[in-house]
Parts: C-alpha cells; structure tokens; sequence
C-alpha cells in the first residue's frame, strides 16, 4: 500500500481473550483513506467497528497487520509514538462525554482550541467539519438537544481526515 495515504492498514487482524475463550474480531483488514475523505462504519453490535477505530487512534495496539495513521507505524510502536500520533487524532467516543452547557460547536471548537487552534481559524474549521458530517444545522444545539439518529451510536461511526 502507498504511505502516503492519511490511514492506510494492510491485513489487520485483532482477538480478544486466550486459549478456548480467544474471539477474534477483525479478519485481514485493509483500506487506506485520503485526505479530505469521510468514512462511515456501519455494522451489528461486536462487528469490531469501535476495535478498529481504537486502533487507528493509537487506543489499542494492533496484532498482527500494519496500522499506519498520518504516516506512523502503529504496529509495535514504542509509548512516545502513540503519544504523539493520539496527539493529532480527533475522536469521538460511543459515550461521547460531551459537555451539556455548550452547543455542539462549542464541544468541537474547545477541542480545538486544545489542540492550539484558535479564534476564527477554529469556528471556521468547526463550521466546516459539521457541514461534513451532516450536523451543520445542529450546531447551536446542546448535546442532549440531538435525537439518538444525531449521535454517533455503535451503528454508526464518522471519521474525518484532513
């Protein structure tokens, strides 16, 4: 596979457990994704859609495979490079935790803000990863204003590269 992909896995395999309980979950995975594109996981509960998501955030370490995000090697890689990998992936997690007292923009722009992105760089940057996502219209909603079809569920996962 080219490297010069944003995500790019090569024959990802993942298992849970030892011996008679071993499940695996992952089979041979591979597909790489560019910049620019938007990705969406869909699949039954236990399908290995959050297993993989925490792979290529430098969650969970990988198995077997090659798991490249933004150019790392994740596949046995020491503490320092998840460090910094973790450092420029944005993830939303099935129990998103985000904050009730701020609007949906406001959630996305403070984790920017974290990140060292500011002023209007960051609202337009929010602004445009929620036209992406379809959540535009929501953006001066709070969290729990959101039907259940407006959150990312374990149905249902997006994932922007830029």
């Amino acid at each position: 596979m080219a490297t010069d992909a944003r995500i790019a896995l090569e024959d990802v395999s993942y298992s849970y457990g030892k011996g008679a309980l071993k499940k695996q979950i992952l089979f041979d995975i591979g597909t790489r994704i560019e910049a620019g594109q938007i990705v969406i996981l869909t699949g039954p509960s236990g399908s290995g859609k959050t297993t993989l998501l925490t792979l290529i955030g430098a969650l969970r370490s990988a198995q077997n495979g090659s798991v490249k995000v933004l150019g790392r090697e994740l596949l046995n890689a020491g503490e320092k490079v998840l460090i910094k990998a973790r450092r420029q992936i944005g993830y939303i997690f099935q129990s998103h935790n985000l904050l009730d007292s701020l609007t949906i923009h406001q959630n996305v722009q403070m984790a920017l803000q974290l990140g060292g992105v500011n002023g209007q760089e960051a609202s337009n940057r929010v602004t445009e990863v929620l036209n992406r996502v379809g959540l535009a219209e929501h953006e001066h909603k709070i969290p729990r204003e959101l039907s259940g079809g407006h959150h990312w569920t374990n149905n249902r996962v997006v994932t922007w590269c830029s």
